[in-house]
């Protein structure tokens, strides 16, 4: 990443909340998890990039703005015990309050600590605001991207029960009951974005995430959602039905669209 000053803030920084004997266990599981999905978020971040053939200045800031993506969560999960935003706080913007508060970027420039900070604070956004930069949009989508392909891993990991220690967060509280709910399924099958406050049980969770797919910005990451199979490995979770022909119907013909022979 070109600095190791932030490598060695982030380490110390996230290892405060899981300090001493009394750290609770949900804790220390839990910080443990953002912790493992903020350094894989860097190595999809950087291989997207070298797809891309950005060069070594474009990747150092790229990674920067991986590592610190989700910074916030630590203090959200060690304040509020959730990582549900809406019970919370908006955790992006938390954690770009928290990289102004202990000053980790001043040793950038400020136009590039800002456009740093502007990223992280997009990423999480149910869409990117249309008055920004081209730079900044391009680094946004580029991390979006990186953030969705390890998100799915972990989720997939959970859904089939790869993970010994499974935690429960991951599912945010959401009841397993049945049915799919209208304004979950018709935005799918109409290859667009489901919005998070339509969701009411783990089956439209599990759509709004097979929705992603429909938001993913460079060809070489929608690549590796279909070979790495995570729409089809969510789609196995869900019970059979019409709907979920037609859905995974959609997503087929879209991967067919997109991606380039």
């Amino acid at each position: 990443m070109g600095n190791d000053t932030f490598r060695n803030w982030f380490d110390s920084y996230v290892a405060g909340f899981t300090a001493g004997e009394d750290a609770a266990p949900d804790v220390v599981t839990n910080i443990r998890l953002k912790k493992d999905h903020s350094e894989r978020v860097v190595k999809e971040m950087l291989w997207i990039a070298d797809q891309l053939a950005l060069d070594d200045q474009a990747k150092d800031l790229a990674g920067i703005m991986a590592l610190f993506h989700d910074i916030g969560r630590f203090e959200q999960y060690a304040r509020y015990r959730t990582f549900v935003d809406q019970k919370s706080e908006n955790h992006a913007e938390l954690g770009v309050t928290i990289l102004q508060q202990h000053r980790v970027l001043e040793i950038l420039s400020p136009d590039r600590a800002d456009l740093i900070c502007r990223v992280i604070s997009y990423h999480n956004r149910a869409a990117l605001p249309v008055d920004e930069t081209a730079e900044c949009l391009f680094y946004a989508r580029l991390l979006r991207d990186a953030d969705k392909l390890d998100i799915w891993r972990v989720l997939v990991d959970h859904y089939q029960g790869q993970n010994p220690n499974d935690n429960p967060a991951i599912e945010l509280g959401l009841p397993d009951t049945p049915g799919i709910s209208d304004r979950v399924y018709d935005p799918v099958v109409n290859a667009k974005i489901v919005e998070a406050r339509h969701i009411n049980n783990l089956n439209d969770f599990k759509l709004l995430q097979i929705g992603w797919v429909f938001d993913i910005n460079f060809t070489p990451a929608l690549r590796q959602v279909r070979d790495r199979g995570y729409v089809e490995s969510i789609c196995q979770t869900l019970p059979p039905s019409d709907r979920l022909a037609r859905i995974k119907q959609v997503v087929a013909d879209w991967f067919d669209k997109k991606i380039p022979v």
